[in-house]
């Protein structure tokens, strides 16, 4: 059973929407569920059979209120009493499962805790939040730490996303058995081009939820907007929506680069392959990381990458498939793309492909969560 502070929904189909693909991954090997409980304007719940995945969402009413401390007792007590009503109807329909997939810390990991003391079954923890990261910061406060090291301590396992979270998270005490399992690409569905697109036009495609803090789209459009001067045929596609969006749009308004970007909002599945499959090349121009799973699904198309030594990315990256740059570093972006412009012929889709395909695919991913939990349910039992 999955339960996850992230998971797609309603309000926010994007969400945690890797954690939605292993629960699917795992549905081939064995009997799989998910949980999520998110605020929303209105009490209501959900229930539906996704990707052969038993599915719940409730919606607890979100707390409308000035005061800190009031509404943050309001939230948690609604939050709670969700979890309780999402866990009888699930108890109701499916009985108690044999392994709890607790998918990040917070704030879903006081629930793991609980199961394990009421239902005497173990749990596994799936961490991808990059706020452990020195460069991201949001990993502080008494409470926050002292949850999170209850959490790690009193699971049974933690996987990573990447090999810098998992040290990362062991420099903090955070302490436990861990093992890093990069995020699932449906590798039958992002696959290259059956057609050859090249044309005389460049195009670089980025894909984020738009956090300029983390991804530094607008580094990405200033250093666009130089490129442009003395390469006109190029363009840039934007995937993806957030806070940001309008501040990014006013952004390429008044660099004059309207007809040159394209914000296309959020895409996914075929619609958003083949919007990868018509780029040249993927802008990855973040501050910090763990392992991109968009990197991976442009890579699996075999498209070449410019990424920031960030995380676990240069460990992907080498000059077969991509350019390595410095993070906040607009001279270096600058170079990299004239570079993806004047060599483009130089990398090669399929031994691009190759380097990812065989690491990030349903069945591999699968294969390793399934050998963590069955060491796991071997050794408590």
């Amino acid at each position: 059973m999955f339960i996850s502070s992230w998971y797609p929904n309603k309000l926010r189909p994007m969400l945690g929407i890797f954690v939605k693909r292993q629960a699917a991954a795992l549905s081939k090997e064995c009997t799989v569920s998910a949980i999520y409980v998110g605020a929303d304007d209105t009490e209501s719940s959900e229930e539906n059979i996704e990707d052969d995945v038993y599915t719940i969402r409730f919606y607890y009413k979100r707390v409308n209120s000035s005061i800190p401390i009031y509404s943050s007792l309001v939230r948690f007590r609604r939050y709670i009493r969700a979890w309780n009503k999402a866990l009888n109807l699930f108890m109701q329909k499916r009985g108690k499962p044999d392994i709890i997939n607790s998918a990040i810390v917070f704030p879903v990991s006081i629930i793991a805790k609980r199961l394990k003391k009421k239902w005497k079954i173990p749990y596994v923890i799936s961490e991808h939040w990059t706020g452990y990261l020195p460069e991201d910061g949001r990993y502080k406060g008494f409470t926050m730490k002292r949850l999170a090291k209850t959490a790690v301590r009193k699971a049974s396992a933690v996987i990573t996303d990447s090999a810098r979270l998992k040290n990362r998270m062991q420099e903090l005490g955070l302490l436990n058995q861990y093992y890093s399992i990069p995020n699932i690409v449906d590798t039958n569905l992002f696959n290259i081009a059956n057609t050859n697109g090249s044309t005389d036009s460049i195009n670089f495609i980025h894909i984020s939820s738009f956090d300029d803090e983390q991804k530094n789209v607008s580094g990405i459009i200033r250093t666009f907007a130089r490129v442009r001067l003395s390469h006109p045929n190029t363009s840039l596609t934007l995937v993806g929506d957030g806070n940001m969006k309008s501040t990014l749009q006013k952004l390429s308004h008044s660099l004059n680069l309207e007809g040159a970007i394209t914000f296309t909002g959020l895409k996914a599945g075929s619609e958003l392959v083949r919007l990868i499959q018509q780029a040249n090349a993927f802008v990855l121009f973040s501050n910090y990381e763990n392992m991109p799973c968009v990197m991976l699904e442009t890579m699996a198309c075999g498209i070449p990458v410019i990424g920031t030594k960030t995380g676990d990315v240069p460990e992907v990256i080498n000059s077969k498939n991509g350019i390595l740059i410095d993070a906040r570093n607009e001279d270096q972006l600058e170079e990299a793309m004239v570079t993806i412009i004047k060599n483009r012929g130089n990398f090669n889709p399929l031994t691009i492909r190759s380097e990812v395909v065989n690491k990030v695919s349903p069945d591999e991913i699968a294969k390793q969560f399934l050998a963590v939990y069955n060491k796991i349910l071997s050794r408590d039992n």
